[in-house]
């Protein structure tokens, strides 16, 4: 059979799949891989920040939620979106550093939103150009 591969070129993505109907599934497996090492690598500088506020994430995974950039578990799992992949670094940043937030303040009260501000001063930048880009 032929040979399958997805590569990166320039602004285009070229898939060379068997068949068509692999592509998809070729396309998808490539985009997850590249959240996998991208979202750790954004992710391990902004923990180690977060270690001052004596917080920690237990992990850091990627699941695909319908509605959401990204979530945290009561025990402190922190949850993004592989979707994300397709947004500029300041947005993914935003959802960890929101998500790490979360680890101090359960809810979005004023005392998170400040946190936040803190951590990010422009979020709110990169929280609109995640809703723009991917609404």
């Amino acid at each position: 059979g032929k040979e399958e591969s997805v590569k990166l070129k320039g602004k285009f993505i070229e898939v060379t799949a068997s068949e068509k109907s692999r592509a998809k599934d070729l396309l998808k497996d490539w985009y997850l891989q590249n959240a996998q090492i991208k979202f750790h690598a954004f992710a391990a500088p902004l923990i180690d920040k977060f270690k001052k506020h004596k917080v920690e994430p237990s992990s850091v995974v990627i699941l695909e939620m319908p509605t959401r950039w990204g979530s945290c578990t009561p025990k402190g799992k922190i949850i993004l979106n592989p979707e994300l992949i397709k947004a500029p670094k300041g947005c993914i940043e935003y959802v960890i550093i929101h998500e790490l937030c979360h680890l101090i303040h359960l809810d979005h009260t004023q005392k998170f939103l400040d946190l936040q501000t803190r951590e990010m001063n422009d979020w709110e930048k990169w929280k609109m150009k995640l809703e723009k880009l991917l609404a």
